[in-house]
């Protein structure tokens, strides 16, 4: 018979503040780096649309780099997602245990953390609108 291993309620507190620190950390490198990356994507629409540029290429590239772009704010949608998720999974754990009330909660209210999310959620949503809206006016360029 396996014997269950109570945590105090410091060691506890250290682990979910710990943790909810990683998270907010993932979330922010996860941003960070689409933000990166989806700048030399634009930076290569704006070298290739010039019309010294070959037509051949030209066609391939603002076809491929609009879709990469889409799929790379995508995945870093979903790696937000998963963070936002651990979080979630930490609060409730929190919760589930009214002794630790006697230390400061690790996490903001309900309001604070929903308009905390906005950002992460948005910026990666903003991103694959600003794509699609890109790869939708060079179909209709023709």
């Amino acid at each position: 018979m396996q014997q269950e291993k109570i945590l105090s309620t410091k060691v506890f507190y250290d682990i979910a503040v710990r943790q909810l620190e990683r998270e907010l950390s993932l979330i922010n490198n996860r941003i960070s780096w689409m933000l990166t990356f989806q700048g030399f994507l634009f930076a290569t629409i704006a070298l290739v649309a010039n019309k010294n540029t070959e037509q051949a290429i030209r066609i391939v590239f603002r076809n491929v780099i609009p879709t990469i772009g889409i799929v790379v704010a995508f995945l870093a949608l979903i790696g937000v997602h998963a963070a936002h998720l651990s979080i979630k999974s930490i609060k409730t754990r929190w919760k589930q245990n009214l002794d630790y009330l006697e230390y400061s909660q690790a996490f903001g209210t309900s309001t604070s953390s929903i308009l905390g999310r906005i950002p992460s959620y948005g910026i990666p949503i903003s991103i694959i609108i600003a794509w699609f809206l890109f790869f939708i006016g060079l179909i209709n360029a023709g």
